[in-house]
């Protein structure tokens, strides 16, 4: 999607300190269930993305620095900031955890 963000291992630190929300999903190339939930991730952010809420992608095989920083250890692996503050961290590919997790971040 055009308006995601795609963070890099150079642009990290700078995404982390945009004030306002960002929702990120932490994938690689190779994992099945991140190719379930990536179409969901954008389906989601088409509706929700706004001038205070940002979606990005996190290649995790490729921009090993950033997923370190966020202690991602299973994919996929979604990830909440309000303000740089860590909201929530979750790994999975369960849709429906998804789609209610970005709603109540959403109404935050």
């Amino acid at each position: 999607m055009e308006n995601t963000l795609i963070i890099t291992d150079e642009n990290f630190q700078e995404v982390m300190a945009q004030p306002g929300k960002i929702a990120i999903d932490v994938w690689a190339e190779w994992c099945g269930p991140c190719k379930r939930s990536t179409p969901v991730f954008f389906e989601i952010a088409e509706t929700m993305e706004s001038e205070n809420f940002k979606f990005a992608k996190l290649d995790a095989q490729n921009q090993r620095v950033a997923a370190q920083a966020m202690k991602v250890m299973n994919l996929p692996t979604f990830v909440l900031f309000k303000d740089g503050q860590l909201i929530k961290k979750w790994a999975g590919a369960d849709i429906g955890r998804l789609r209610k997790e970005l709603d109540e971040f959403n109404k935050l």
